[in-house]
This record gives C-alpha cells, structure tokens and sequence, in this order.
C-alpha cells in the first residue's frame, strides 16, 4: 500500500477532514472523480455498525439500478473500509454525492489503525 498520509496531518487540520469510505468510495479512482484532492491514509474498522445495500427508503440506484451501500448502527457488529485524508474545498462534492442520506452522519472519534 502507499505511504500513509496522515503522519503530515500537523499543521493543516484546519484545511483538512478524514473521511471513512467503504463501498465504491474505497477505489482510489472512484473517489479522485469528485475529490482530487483524497489522499489514502489507513485501513480502518468502524465498530458497532453493519453494511447493508440500499439507502434507507430501500431504494437503489438511479443511475445503475443496484443497491446502494448504506452503514447503520447495529452493536456488536463492524465495517471495514479506509479512512481518506481530504481538503475541506471537497465537502460540497461529498455532500452531492450523498444527496439521498437522510441526514449526515458524522463520527468523531480516534482512527485505530489496523
């Protein structure tokens, strides 16, 4: 895997975010579309939550009639995925991207590498 980027963190936090992605978001050339500026930072294992396909009206997509990868609270459970280190100018496109989330779920918690 590449050199992690989050050991030059220091300094920029006010520029940057972490995002945790999981489903197509773990492609590097998937989310490069849209975020240009996502740098791999670490593998990463989001507790207490499950995968499941679908948004939370159980509908799919639009655009590939697939199911869409959705996390959800759920104990005792997990999600694997990668944690990206991103320039705050890409929160517009994120949001874009996930125009049909109910609402935004964000996590602020310690990123335990794997």
């Amino acid at each position: 895997m590449a050199n992690s980027s989050c050991e030059d963190l220091r300094g920029q936090e006010e520029d940057s975010f972490l995002y945790f992605a999981y489903g197509s978001n773990l492609l590097t050339e998937r989310i490069h579309l849209r975020n240009p500026s996502a740098a791999f930072c670490c593998v990463a294992r989001l507790q207490d939550f499950k995968l499941d396909f679908g948004n939370y009206r159980g509908k799919t997509s639009e655009i590939w009639h697939g199911g869409i990868a959705t996390i959800f609270q759920s104990p005792g459970d997990e999600v694997w995925g990668v944690v990206w280190k991103m320039n705050k100018s890409n929160l517009s496109s994120l949001d874009k991207s996930f125009a049909w989330v109910q609402k935004r779920m964000a996590c602020h918690q310690n990123i335990k590498r794997s």
